[in-house]
């Protein structure tokens, strides 16, 4: 399965290079299309943990995101 993520800059916000490499450093990998990244997971517990990772590395980022999955 995958998790897509369309992500919201804010001009306030942390600056969206910082941003890229903080999804990067998570596996990240970016995305042509309808979404900005893209990574893939087989278990509920996998998407628990990436949730949780990219909650903390965001937050305090002013970053707004959208999470989108389906199956591969």
């Amino acid at each position: 399965m995958k998790v897509y993520i369309e992500i919201y800059f804010h001009c306030e916000g942390d600056e969206p290079l910082n941003v890229i490499k903080k999804l990067k450093d998570l596996n990240f990998s970016p995305f042509v299309g309808e979404y900005d990244f893209v990574k893939e997971y087989n278990t509920t517990e996998e998407y628990a943990e990436i949730v949780t990772e990219l909650y903390n590395a965001l937050k305090g980022t002013g970053v707004r995101y959208r999470l989108i999955t389906r199956k591969a």
